[in-house]
């Protein structure tokens, strides 16, 4: 029986493509972004949403901060009341008047002497412990911040109620231990002299923000990478050497802004001084804001064109210093750029 030839060359099993035929149109390839129109209605609504967030702010923001300086720089041209028409243009005779005003300047005196002393004790104290509660050896951290803090929510108001029936000079509690002790006969009035008045306001203000001061600081400390203590560590430095040389310059640019922060939030003391001390002896306790107060609300009829130029005078004085923590505040960004961080 005779065979079949057979090629000298398998036949070709790989699989041909299938052709496609002309008339089918090619897909798009799926794309995962989303078409331009899609992504111009998403912008749309995430600024609708934008503006809607913002608008109770910028109504509460116009309300109670732009209204308020816009109306008294308004009323301090006029000798007004607080009530009936704005008739009496003066001009700036109030300007005038306040500049000659032997209270206000007595009133400027105590509130800078009341801003630095507060600032000069509250800082260094609350670094301290802030660089005391930023040790890894210390035990029960959450409970001392609590107990440093906890006088911050206390209104200011009633901690000046407080403190004045401890230092009552008839049966406060501080005559009575300082009786006890044999230190005073037990009638030691802190609020009949200028100065001990002022010490006690400055010493109290102190006492409930000194919290608040050092949680500053801790967010501060921080920031300072630990690469460098543990350099200096190995080049022997002492604690002293560490926080001249490394803990104090890092943090300069933040200290600066503390600084004014602490100033201009001491020059806008006022519960204190209406609940301890009500501007006495006398007048001798007098601040800025106590002044302002007095002038618009203390006697009939109401000054309020002029405590109104004297609030703007004020506000001029606290622009002026906040401003100038500026200068400061780069010269510290370029010290801090030298130490590589």
């Amino acid at each position: 029986m005779a065979l079949a030839p057979t090629s000298p060359h398998p036949p070709d099993t790989t699989p041909t493509p299938t052709t496609r035929p002309r008339g089918e149109a090619r897909r798009p390839k799926a794309s995962s972004e989303p078409p331009e129109g899609n992504r111009e209605r998403a912008k749309g609504r995430d600024r609708l949403w934008v503006a809607a967030f913002l608008v109770p702010f910028l109504v509460l923001y116009m309300g109670f901060t732009l209204w308020p300086l816009v109306a008294t720089v308004y009323y301090s041209f006029f000798d007004w009341s607080g009530s009936g028409p704005l008739d009496n243009f003066v001009g700036g005779d109030n300007y005038s008047r306040i500049l000659g005003d032997p209270l206000f300047w007595q009133a400027v005196v105590n509130t800078l002497l009341f801003s630095v002393g507060t600032t000069l004790i509250k800082l260094p104290l609350s670094l301290l412990a802030a660089l005391v509660m930023t040790r890894k050896w210390l035990r029960a951290k959450r409970a001392l911040r609590t107990v440093f803090f906890a006088p911050l929510i206390i209104p200011v108001a009633m901690a000046g109620l407080v403190f004045t029936y401890l230092l009552n000079p008839s049966n406060g509690a501080l005559n009575s231990a300082l009786h006890g002790l044999g230190l005073t006969d037990g009638t030691t009035d802190v609020f009949a002299n200028r100065w001990s008045a002022l010490l006690a306001l400055v010493l109290i203000s102190v006492w409930q923000v000194f919290g608040q001061y050092m949680i500053y600081w801790m967010a501060a400390l921080q920031n300072v990478p630990d690469e460098l203590y543990e350099a200096a560590e190995l080049d022997g430095a002492s604690e002293w050497q560490k926080l001249t040389r490394i803990t104090l310059p890092l943090i300069r640019p933040v200290a600066v802004v503390i600084v004014m922060l602490a100033l201009v939030n001491a020059m806008h003391v006022f519960g204190l001084v209406v609940t301890l001390t009500g501007g006495g002896p006398g007048t001798s306790t007098y601040v800025v804001s106590y002044f302002i107060y007095k002038q618009a609300f203390g006697s009939m009829p109401f000054a309020y064109g002029y405590a109104s130029a004297a609030a703007l005078l004020f506000s001029v004085m606290a622009f002026l210093l906040v401003t100038s923590q500026g200068l400061f505040v780069r010269r510290a960004q370029k010290m801090r750029k030298e130490y590589g961080v």
